[in-house]
């Protein structure tokens, strides 16, 4: 990848969702991707200009993968999918001056293939991007 486009890569803090009251309104919200083995949950929030545009909680249930290992493997995994493909929809969002909160949940039940995920989430992440422009 070419550094001279000068986006940041990372994944900071202020980029996860943490609050509670956010996330039980998540859930509560309509509207929703579903693309295997990854399940995306998001709504619009009002937000101030020093917060990212995209907020994130990543969520792989005990239900689907035993063993912690293979858990914090998976949410590792997503973790790096999504810091190497956020930018189309972080770019969208902040043209638009917009702010979102996403919830991507694994729903497969055995511990997930790097390249499997990556196109996965390019999808996904183009599919918000259509999505965000509709609104």
């Amino acid at each position: 990848m070419n550094n001279a486009d000068n986006k940041n890569y990372g994944f900071s803090k202020d980029e996860r969702l943490c609050s509670r009251a956010l996330i039980d309104k998540l859930y509560s919200s309509p509207q929703r991707e579903l693309l295997f083995p990854l399940s995306l949950h998001w709504m619009e929030v009002d937000a101030d200009s020093d917060v990212p545009p995209v907020r994130i909680l990543i969520v792989v249930p005990k239900r689907k993968l035993r063993h912690a290992v293979d858990r914090n493997r998976a949410k590792r995994l997503i973790r790096e999918c999504y810091r190497l493909h956020k930018h189309p929809l972080c770019d969208a969002l902040q043209k638009q001056g917009r702010h979102i909160v996403m919830s991507l949940n694994f729903i497969h039940t055995h511990t997930p293939n790097f390249h499997k995920l990556e196109t996965t989430m390019e999808k996904l992440i183009r599919q918000m991007v259509e999505a965000t422009d509709k609104k």
